[in-house]
């Protein structure tokens, strides 16, 4: 559809149903353009009863032109053989000193098009076409939960009207400028004042409708005064001059205009919503937008509050500053993010000793279910006879195992499992007369009055399931012990650790009627909704495919990626000499004296996970004690405070592997270094010392830096980027890292 449509309802004796207002700004119009539209007006909405056409940029006869000579007409009267659409033109007629909207209706009679006498416009259809384009343009602003708007006429509400939202194309600037031609005195103006800034296109809108019609012979200067906080530097207004409001909720800037000499019928309040049912603005008002009855269409009256009164500030509702459509906002602050020694506990470490150089650590490349890390742990291997988990699992078993035992619920184990690890543990003689049974089966045991029950859990990562468990085991043994040991819990913060273990753990008893117990414990970040690095890197090398211009060295690393779910290395792409990136004897997070070849890629991508959730919550690791009074120190996203990786994380970390891993595992909003100009500053000089080191053999960690750029998850601004390119241009680079870069700038 090439018009702005806008309907609303209309009632006319015993007929009811829409009208549509087509609006057209083009310079020419056609009657084939008003057919095909009036032809998808009725296909959408095939109660509508009228259409009118408008096109105030040009002459009134224009528009009767083009439906004498298109289909319109016949499209409409095909509707039905009874009763046809009525479709009319619109068009201004000026008195002295006063105008109106003019409606001509056109109908096939003996199928030629003959015009009907021309009448005035209602004016309910007019502010319902006005009140569908704010409705839609969402100029109705609701304030978040907790936060309420200080308007600059000083009060409070938590709603506001943002008129700039609603002019933002020329048909809507033409839609209104021409209804508020017809509202306001006939009379060239002088001036031209409008209260914000996004009204001066409504300004020169008004001027060109005025022109065509030969109401104006220039255009008049213009000037927006910033509603209240400029009303007072406005000069002694005229009654030639022409003042235009955007939207009012209490009336109280038209009085103060007013005041300063503007005539009632040269102010203009584009759009009013009420605040009491006694309200009153002064001057014309072209949109109405308050709810009243019988009518089809509204908004319920806002609440203002003076300051002194405000029930909202009251509620302890954050406050935010309007001036005009504008929010006064400082500009985020932002917080840099370093990871380092510092953000590994001695209990992190001695977990992640244990976990690295078996082979059971491994990265989910692609997220399908609703585990919350991108971290796996097989832990068959750990819980085998003479593996590194068993000790201290049974030692779990052999202490927290109550006595007598009738279930036992293996959640992640398989029964034969669980059963093995309790006869490992010397619980054979408990045996005897105990149910088992898996995660997915608790809901068929029988309810048993004080039966005590042990919960075996393998690798706890989504603590929903478990919690699932509880609430239908504890009806179940009402009265009794249940234990719930775990060989491996994952958690992303303290609180969260905290949280489950007084869920598990609390009863009518208190904090320790229930037992819960890990043998190992890890701190993790939760993957968010984002698609995976891995996943971002399949598309950007299928979308080079698609192209044509994937380098044939990356066709197998193509393959990989779509053949691949799991893996342990080959997470990074390889270094100048295509060697795998691999851990450094200097290594900071790992020992890298003991059996250094065997430590994976997953491994350290695991341990650069655990430093960076940890340095989230400053530093503060799984086995802190939380105290239950006061908020998570997280570091996450606000409104006022942008997050980001520092970038002396990788000025400062030479080797390639943590680099990697770290910008794998940095979220998108980390890497968005584009709106901070100094942290991107830093970031580009990151990247440049690794372009122009990359045919040294140095730097190379480079590939890994080019694709997230490609892939859109790290961001530098315009400016940087441009320079990148140049670098890169310049430098001895393979042509597909030049390729990323131009990918990045595309972005």
């Amino acid at each position: 559809m090439k018009a702005l449509a806008l309907t609303t309802r209309f009632k006319d004796l015993e007929l009811e149903g829409d009208a549509c207002l087509l609006v057209y700004d083009v310079p020419h119009l056609s009657g084939i353009t008003i057919g095909d539209d009036v032809r998808d007006v009725l296909e959408r909405r095939p109660n509508t009863s009228r259409i009118y056409v408008l096109a105030p940029f040009l002459a009134d006869n224009a528009v009767d032109v083009a439906l004498l000579d298109g289909s319109a007409l016949v499209r409409a009267g095909a509707v039905d053989t009874t009763s046809s659409v009525k479709v009319a033109a619109l068009g201004l007629r000026s008195e002295r000193e006063s105008a109106s909207v003019l409606s001509t209706e056109y109908s096939l009679v003996g199928g030629l098009p003959i015009a009907m006498e021309p009448r005035g416009l209602d004016d309910e259809l007019k502010e319902g076409w006005l009140f569908n384009l704010f409705d839609e343009g969402r100029g109705l602003v609701d304030a978040p939960l907790g936060v309420h708007f200080s308007k600059a006429s000083g009060k409070h509400a938590s709603k506001f009207l943002r008129t700039s939202s609603v002019l933002l194309t020329s048909s809507a600037c033409a839609a209104v400028a021409f209804f508020g031609l017809a509202a306001v005195r006939q009379l060239e103006p002088r001036r031209v004042f409008v209260d914000t800034a996004p009204l001066l296109a409504l300004a020169f809108a008004m001027q060109r409708i005025a022109a065509v019609r030969g109401l104006w012979s220039e255009m008049p200067t213009a000037k927006s005064f910033s509603s209240y906080g400029g009303v007072g530097n406005l000069p002694r207004l005229g009654k030639s001059d022409l003042v235009l409001m955007s939207a009012s909720t209490s009336g109280g800037l038209a009085a103060r205009l007013l005041g300063l000499g503007v005539s009632e019928d040269m102010l203009l309040t584009l759009f009013l919503l009420k605040s009491s049912a006694k309200m009153v603005t002064q001057g014309r008002v072209l949109c109405d937008l308050t709810y009243r009855p019988a009518r089809p269409f509204g908004y319920p009256q806002v609440e203002n509050h003076t300051q002194d009164t405000c029930v909202l500030c009251k509620r302890g509702y954050i406050l935010a500053e309007l001036e005009g459509d504008q929010f006064l906002l400082e500009k985020r602050a932002v917080k840099r993010l370093r990871v380092g020694q510092a953000s590994q506990s001695p209990a992190a470490r001695a977990t992640m000793e244990t976990l690295a150089r078996t082979g059971a650590v491994t990265v989910r490349l692609y997220r399908k279910d609703t585990r919350r890390t991108d971290i796996d742990v097989d832990l068959n291997t750990g819980l085998a006879s003479g593996g590194y988990l068993e000790e201290p699992f049974s030692r779990l078993l052999t202490r927290f195992t109550p006595t007598p035992l009738q279930f036992v619920v293996a959640v992640g184990l398989s029964i034969a499992d669980a059963k093995a690890y309790c006869r490992r543990a010397g619980l054979r003689g408990l045996l005897k007369s105990t149910r088992f049974v898996t995660g997915d089966q608790v809901g068929q045991l029988p309810s048993q009055s004080g039966a005590n029950a042990l919960v075996l859990i393998g690798h706890l990562c989504d603590h929903a399931v478990v919690r699932g468990i509880n609430a239908q085991l504890r009806p179940k043994v009402d009265g009794g012990c249940v234990s719930y040991l775990s060989a491996l819990t994952v958690a992303d913060s303290a609180r969260n650790l905290s949280d489950l273990r007084i869920f598990l753990s609390y009863g009518e008893l208190g904090p320790d009627t229930f037992t819960f117990r890990s043998a190992l414990e890890l701190m993790l970040p939760w993957t968010g909704e984002q698609p995976s690095p891995w996943e971002q890197e399949l598309k950007l090398w299928q979308k080079l495919s698609g192209l044509g211009t994937i380098p044939e060295p990356l066709v197998p690393r193509l393959d990989w990626l779509k053949q691949t779910a799991t893996a342990s290395n080959d997470l990074f792409l390889p270094d100048y000499k295509g060697r795998r990136l691999a851990i450094a004897p200097d290594f900071v997070l790992l020992d890298t004296s003991n059996s250094r070849g065997a430590i994976s890629q997953a491994d350290v991508y695991a341990v650069v996970c655990n430093a960076l959730a940890t340095a989230r919550c400053d530093n503060l690791g799984i086995e802190a004690k939380v105290q239950r009074a006061q908020p998570s120190p997280t570091w996450g996203q606000t409104i006022y405070a942008q997050c980001l990786i520092c970038p002396s994380n990788f000025r400062d970390f030479n080797d390639a592997v943590l680099r990697a891993a770290l910008v794998r595992a940095a979220s998108m909003q980390e890497l968005n270094y584009s709106v901070d100009e100094a942290s991107s500053e830093e970031m580009r000089d990151v990247l440049r010392a690794d372009i122009h080191s990359w045919s040294q053999g140095r730097g190379d960690a480079l590939p890994e830096f080019l694709i997230a750029l490609a892939c859109g998850r790290l961001r530098l601004t315009p400016r940087h980027l441009e320079q990148l390119k140049l670098e890169a241009s310049g430098a001895d680079l393979p042509p597909v890292f030049s390729q990323l870069i131009r990918e990045a700038a595309s972005l």
